[in-house]
């Protein structure tokens, strides 16, 4: 190179954009660092709550292998699921063959795989698996008691159809840390003889993910149901969602949150954008998924922690720091706050409460209402625009919403009210749960009938966090797995339409078939666990 003409500087260019994930999961781990030593103390207790309840972790454990079980894969092939709700890359179903057979080859349905996707992953190392309990179990009927809780009777149609099952979408519970859908697995053994199919989906836990993907996650599960369940034997008009604990949570989150969307796209649809309001500003986007609502038959809160608000405080004395939980409450705009009693934070933890998100759903009906008896006061050609209303464009409300307004709106839909749009509602709790106090239940119940929302409310003296989905059935105490099935058989048996739309009234079963009860003599609802080492357990259970 001639050193007259010196080597051009190179012009400066922006620096490679940073995935923003990285450093926060950095700081979430930071902060679970931070509370080694209660951790520690905690692991030791959940140690020894092991060491009791051994005896029926064995059974736990050999019924989870060798059940009536098939794992199916519910997730994007990439698993790039942003907070927004959007996908990328492309869809493939995996399943694993059921323990039972020996079979764990997985067998791939289809081949599309997104190459432009940098994170793609191998599904088997995904969390996006549900377990279907009961798929191949057959139950009796005919002469003998057949259940008919997923009967789909009507008198124009003349038939009695037992083909289908009703389906239980259980959301297990751990902390949003350490939850796993194995734990569902004493529901499935309890339910899955008498006809019901008991899904269980697994989702992504903190540090890994904040509490907007696991809402995503579980979102995406119930969608998965109702688009595939039938090709399990399930039938998808008869599904009702439950939740324990942290499961409990973010379903009641997606169901509220589904509510709000459905209110909104009806709103739109009604040529009125509900976002303007001010209480709708700022509000996170819809959920990626195509059910409605009311599509569920009914929500089961099982323990659950309504108000986050008002929780941090226990949450804080469980070993959660202020810190911990805006990162796993928080998401992205809680990475730069280093302040534990930084107390400008509430919204963020309103805006994961189902309890704040119910409110939020009355007050975005109440504000629809308003517009439609407001546009139906004015002329032929009138527009509203001088008492707080606009019209707003036939659009839909956000770019990762599935719904298509024009089409799916209808003008007998304007009249729906919030018990209408909402699921059947129950909500369980334990008097002596120390993990999540019983008043979380009460102030959620009286929210609910304040709003004429019908739910069921079911308290079970001296339980405590766990015992509805560990210790009660371990001992043989199926009060919480028959209080499930009764509550499915009311919710599932329900009007029929026949082919004119016209609903016709559900007819009794022919005589040869019988309701089937919840026999708790059935072997699989037997003591697992000697009561003297449950009572052991429960003195060092560390929930």
């Amino acid at each position: 190179m001639n050193p007259s003409h010196p080597r051009p500087l190179p012009t400066p260019t922006q620096p490679p954009p940073q995935n923003i994930f990285h450093p926060q999961r950095r700081k979430r781990i930071r902060d679970l660092l931070r509370h080694i030593p209660t951790f520690a103390f905690r692991f030791i207790r959940l140690m020894s709550f092991v060491f009791f309840l051994l005896p029926a972790f064995v059974v736990f454990v050999w019924h989870y292998v060798t059940c009536d079980r098939v794992a199916v894969y519910y997730g994007d092939l990439c698993d790039c699921r942003g907070d927004d709700g959007s996908y990328c890359g492309s869809a493939k179903k995996y399943e694993l063959g059921s323990a039972r057979d020996g079979n764990e080859q997985i067998s791939k349905s289809s081949n599309l795989e997104s190459k432009s996707c940098r994170n793609s992953r191998s599904p088997i190392l995904s969390r996006h698996y549900l377990d279907i309990y009961g798929s191949r179990t057959h139950f009796p009927r005919s002469s003998r008691a057949s259940p008919t809780l997923n009967s789909n009777v009507c008198k124009s149609k003349g038939r009695y159809d037992t083909e289908k099952k009703p389906v239980i979408i259980f959301l297990t519970g751990g902390a949003w840390i350490i939850g796993y859908r194995m734990w569902g697995t004493l529901l499935g053994r309890a339910l899955a003889p008498f006809g019901i199919l008991v899904i269980v989906p697994d989702y992504r836990n903190f540090p890994a993910v904040n509490i907007s993907q696991m809402v995503n996650d579980v979102d995406k599960s119930i969608d998965w149901v109702f688009q595939h369940v039938e090709e399990y034997g399930g039938d998808k008009e008869e599904v009702v969602l439950v939740g324990q604990s942290a499961g409990a949570h973010i379903g009641g989150v997606v169901v509220a949150r589904k509510v709000r969307d459905w209110i909104r796209m009806k709103s739109v649809g009604l040529g009125w954008d509900i976002q303007n309001c001010e209480h709708s500003s700022e509000e996170l986007p819809p959920l990626a998924s195509t059910y409605q609502p009311f599509d569920l038959r009914g929500f089961i809160s099982t323990s659950a922690p309504h108000n986050l608000v008002t929780m941090r405080e226990v949450f804080h004395r469980h070993g959660l720091s202020s810190s911990v939980q805006r990162s796993i409450f928080g998401g992205a705009e809680s990475v730069e706050r280093n302040n534990d009693n930084d107390g400008n934070d509430e919204h963020l933890f309103e805006k994961w409460s189902p309890y704040h998100l119910v409110r939020k759903c009355r007050l975005d009906h109440a504000e629809m209402e308003k517009f439609v008896q407001h546009r139906n006061s004015l002329p032929a050609n009138g527009v509203a625009n001088g008492n707080g209303f606009a019209k707003a464009p036939q659009k839909k409300v956000h770019d990762c919403c599935c719904f298509e307004f024009d089409d799916k709106i209808n003008p007998d839909l304007s009249n729906m009210s919030l018990k209408d749009i909402f699921p059947r509602m129950c909500v369980i709790h334990g008097t002596c749960d120390k993990t999540v106090p019983v008043k979380e239940s009460i102030e959620f119940i009286s929210l609910l009938k304040e709003m004429d929302i019908p739910v069921v409310a079911k308290f079970y003296n001296g339980w405590s966090h766990t015992d509805p989905i560990l210790e009660a059935p371990m001992r043989g105490n199926h009060l919480y797995h028959g209080d499930i099935f009764d509550l499915v058989c009311l919710w599932t048996l329900r009007t029929q339409s026949n082919e004119d739309g016209a609903v016709c009234e559900p007819t009794e079963p022919p005589k040869s078939a019988t309701v089937v009860s919840f026999d708790q003599s059935h072997p699989k609802l037997r003591s697992i666990c000697p009561n003297l080492l449950v009572e052991l357990a429960r003195i060092c259970n560390p929930f």
